[in-house]
């Protein structure tokens, strides 16, 4: 059995995958436990894997923390995915490789073997990332934006009369909490649907995959044709596993 792990800003995914299927899973925010105290929330009552791969966009301590954990309570060297100029059928386009986060790049591998014509991949976490891949597997570009939490929390720090409340996504919002839950949902939506129909339209058509925690929530507000991805990073981890 492999462990895989998607490490986020706010929240671990995880899945256990034997003979290339996926089985057990399972996610947590992490509140207020150390990255040790979160993986044995998580894992502590697993099997024993014999092999443990994580994709990380939290930074040192997270991935430092999480393989001192995996290293005393399974005596295994944690492997980290991690951006390169190239692997697995598709090429980097950042000058500086290693500086692309390691999460985009294993979504990019994923949907090179689920297609092989050009495409978008549409991460929505914290973050909003957008990536265009040739069906040659040239990476074209992308671009970052703020997920729908950080435009809200950036409201309610900014402005002095819109408080932190829960809202629902309405394009008529009658009421501030709404406008601020609509203006971030139909903003995102937006976004994705301009930037990606744009990218499209200079390199050829192609599907449009759509994946992360968001992903779920804004579907039904994008007009164009996605193809909900909810394992892509898993996929992507899978291929890594297979190749190393």
């Amino acid at each position: 059995m492999i462990l895989l792990a998607d490490v986020g800003n706010s929240r671990i995914k995880w899945v256990s995958c034997e003979r290339g299927e996926f089985l057990a899973r399972g996610q947590a925010s992490r509140g207020e436990d150390s990255w040790p105290g979160l993986a044995t929330r998580l894992w502590a009552a697993l099997p024993r894997p014999a092999r443990v791969l994580i994709v990380s966009v939290a930074g040192p301590e997270a991935r430092a923390g999480l393989a001192e954990w995996v290293g005393q309570c399974w005596g295994i060297e944690v492997e980290f995915a991690v951006s390169t100029a190239a692997a697995c059928g598709i090429r980097n386009s950042y000058a500086e490789p290693e500086r692309m986060g390691a999460d985009r790049w294993v979504a990019m591998i994923a949907a090179r073997a689920l297609t092989d014509r050009t495409c978008c991949v549409v991460d929505c976490g914290t973050a909003v990332t957008i990536d265009a891949l040739a069906a040659d597997g040239r990476h074209l570009g992308g671009v970052i934006i703020p997920g729908m939490r950080l435009m809200r929390e950036a409201l309610y720090r900014e402005t002095r009369q819109i408080p932190p409340e829960t809202g629902e996504a309405r394009l008529f919002g009658q009421s501030t909490r709404d406008c601020v839950w609509g203006g971030a949902m139909y903003t995102v939506a937006s976004a994705i649907d301009g930037i990606t129909g744009r990218m499209l339209a200079d390199h050829g058509s192609g599907p449009r995959l759509l994946t992360g925690g968001d992903a779920g929530s804004v579907l039904p507000y994008l007009q164009a044709e996605y193809r909900l991805e909810p394992d892509l990073i898993f996929t992507g981890l899978r291929i890594i596993a297979g190749r190393v």
